[in-house]
């Protein structure tokens, strides 16, 4: 929402400041489908008694009223002092029983797991939340666990076992999503005559290019056959120099896209200008024929972006050369795109909006699937090193190919039944279901079927276009 609600502020807290307050309230909003027009006639206002009443409809006393964690709160966060608790909904079992029977809220202030219903009515014109569910929403949104100084993997990265999702069991739900499932009930108790919006599905389809065939190499070729037991991609590398047909990876990556342009579903195919090293191929994405391929797909209407090398992680220079690479090569300057093997932090979001990126799309577990930053909802993130919202939007990454296959290591039936779960619970709330799948892991013909399967499933869902998103849409 481009506009905030007013805030009235009688107290002010270095901890969770109400330009933070305020952030939390929109985003909480925006997943209870508030328009920004009714957002902006909110009144915020922060009492000297540590609530924060949101008052929702002018020339009324009806609000909701959420408790301020107090000092110690922060102090216990520090020290990852983190409890979950557990709530129910205001009323009646919800709308999706089995997929949300109850609400996890991590980081909360309550002294018990248990805290009965998130919203509670009081009186006809307030309804009460029994935890600071602000404060909770923004610490999950935030990355706040990954601020902290927790042991990473031979990558250098926060992994789904060290979540506090992944420690507490809801790693698999959207839930600061579904936080706005229960502000929606809340919001038709307040405002009868309100309607909340139609929640419907949106995906979005990710490709990252590590290895495209160009320029020859004798062991990727090899490895067709010996590895991969598909000795035609072999021949077709050796052929491919000599008679200009696509590489074996070329044409993988051409027909990856067909599947989603055949069904009606958007893909993006992020590009890589890093040099050659252990875990980076250093194909030249200005070579000739790579070029004339990205020019074939961008016919096609399928967007383009950036895949920033391995060694570009905490690393702005390599990561600024990079960029301004691809830039000169696509002809853009708005691009969004993702790191190279998730190798990310939140100090990843401030390089990305330093050099005027339009999104990150890194925010997502390579060892499981799963919610990382507990929404499905493209979100412009807070900043906490710099405690203000981030002008970069956010397109959090749900699952990937390698995540099901190599670190999870479930088999493909196992891993489109733990897919078709993640795309239920995004429907659920309106969310994008995101998914990343390489043009590589297309010669595993039993994954390659379910990528197949799941398409067709989703054949006919709302496209994501980042370029019409707002603050008031997702």
């Amino acid at each position: 929402m481009a506009q905030a609600a007013t805030i009235c502020t009688r107290q002010e807290d270095v901890e969770f400041p109400r330009t933070a307050v305020a952030y939390a309230v929109r985003e909480l909003a925006r997943r209870a489908t508030v328009s920004p027009d009714l957002f902006r006639r909110w009144q915020i206002e922060i009492d000297d008694h540590g609530f924060v009443n949101v008052f929702v409809l002018p020339g009324t006393n009806r609000r909701i009223r959420f408790p301020r964690a107090e000092s110690r709160f922060w102090n216990n966060l520090r020290a990852r002092g983190f409890r979950t608790s557990t709530a129910t909904w205001m009323s009646g079992p919800g709308p999706f029983p089995d997929l949300l029977p109850d609400f996890k809220i991590p980081f909360s202030t309550a002294d018990r797991t248990d805290v009965g219903p998130l919203f509670v009515a009081e009186g006809s014109g307030c309804v009460e939340c029994p935890v600071d569910l602000l404060a909770s929403t923004l610490l999950t949104l935030a990355r706040f666990q990954e601020t902290l100084a927790t042991p990473r993997d031979e990558h250098g990265r926060f992994t789904a076992y060290s979540s506090v999702a992944w420690r507490d069991g809801f790693l698999h739900r959207p839930i600061v999503d579904e936080y706005g499932l229960a502000l929606e009930q809340a919001l038709t108790y307040l405002l009868p005559g309100w309607r909340p919006r139609e929640r419907r599905l949106r995906v979005k389809l990710g490709h990252d290019v590590d290895e495209i065939g160009i320029p020859f190499n004798f062991r990727s070729m090899l490895g067709h056959t010996l590895r991969r037991r598909r000795p035609a991609g072999t021949l077709r590398d050796l052929l491919a120099p000599a008679t200009g047909i696509d590489t074996t990876y070329q044409l993988m990556l051409r027909r990856i896209v067909n599947l989603s342009c055949d069904r009606g579903l958007d893909s993006a195919v992020y590009w890589k200008a890093s040099v050659r090293g252990r875990n980076d191929s250093g194909y030249d994405p200005r070579h000739p024929r790579i070029l004339s391929l990205i020019e074939a797909l961008r016919s096609r209407g399928i967007e383009m972006g950036i895949h920033p090398g391995y060694e570009t992680f905490q690393s702005p220079e390599k990561f600024c050369a990079e960029v301004s690479l691809l830039r000169e090569l696509l002809g853009e300057q708005r691009l969004g795109g993702r790191q190279d093997f998730f190798r990310w932090n939140p100090q990843t979001w401030v390089h990305w909006e330093s050099l005027g990126l339009a999104y990150d799309a890194s925010v997502g577990f390579a060892d499981h699937i799963g919610f990382r930053a507990g929404t499905s909802i493209p979100f412009h993130p807070w900043l906490l090193s710099q405690c203000r919202e981030a002008k970069l939007l956010e397109i959090p990454l749900l699952a990937m190919d390698a995540t099901l296959d190599s670190y999870m290591e479930i088999d493909p039936e196992e891993a489109l039944v733990r897919l078709r779960d993640c795309v239920a619970r995004c429907r659920a709330v309106g969310g994008v279901f995101t998914l990343l799948w390489h043009n590589t892991k297309f010669f595993q013909s039993c994954y390659a079927n379910i990528y197949q399967r799941l398409l067709d499933e989703l054949a006919g869902s709302g496209r994501y276009d980042w370029r019409m998103a707002d603050h008031g849409t997702c």
